[in-house]
């Protein structure tokens, strides 16, 4: 395979070889998944795609999931570490508005690795589906942190807010349309304004 690392033919360290593999088979998983779905994928197709030995797969993961949940995992630090760079000062929703900013450029950015961790990860098991529910509650927990929502109705507030986010971003990333996902920022906006309590803006 002609895009392995062979000995003598590199300077990279064993450890960064194995991140190089890593980062060539979680673009597989984006490439092959958004087209055949995650289970019509086969560890056959993701080796193929990111040009690995079969070996190098299963030393690096035990299964189709393993790699699925790792590669979740580096999605969520990554959108976990966007959302906590919103400005401390500011009025709340200026706030808000530059998390959702972040949040929606971060997706625009890569749509099918975006819609592989958002939407297939449905398909992918129970485990997965508890990391896709954990991410939402961490978005839910910033966005109460920002509008200092201590209440329990203002706490179902932000949840029922982040839910509805949710659901409009899963509708654009099913088309792949980087654009639609930055065009709902304005609406959101909007549609925070109106709806949460006016003590929280």
């Amino acid at each position: 395979m002609d895009e392995r690392l062979s000995s003598g033919r590199h300077h990279l360290s064993p450890d960064q070889v194995a991140a190089d593999q890593q980062k060539r088979l979680f673009k597989a998983l984006a490439a092959v998944m958004g087209e055949k779905g995650y289970s019509n994928t086969t560890v056959g197709d993701l080796i193929k795609h990111a040009r690995v030995s079969r070996a190098t797969f299963y030393q690096q993961f035990e299964s189709k999931q393993d790699c699925f949940m790792a590669g979740y995992a580096r999605m969520q630090s990554n959108v976990i570490g966007g959302l906590r760079t919103t400005p401390v000062s500011g009025t709340p929703m200026t706030r808000f508005r530059a998390m959702l900013t972040n949040y929606l450029n971060f997706l625009a950015a890569d749509p099918p690795t975006a819609r592989l961790y958002l939407v297939e990860v449905y398909a992918a098991g129970p485990e997965a589906l508890r990391r896709r529910m954990q991410l939402q509650q961490d978005f839910v927990a910033g966005v109460a942190e920002v509008f200092a929502a201590r209440s329990k109705a203002d706490r179902f507030a932000c949840q029922a807010l982040v839910a509805a986010i949710s659901m409009l971003v899963t509708g654009a990333l099913a088309d792949g349309d980087a654009q639609a996902i930055l065009a709902l920022e304005k609406p959101l906006v909007e549609f925070t304004e109106r709806v949460l309590p006016a003590s929280l803006h």
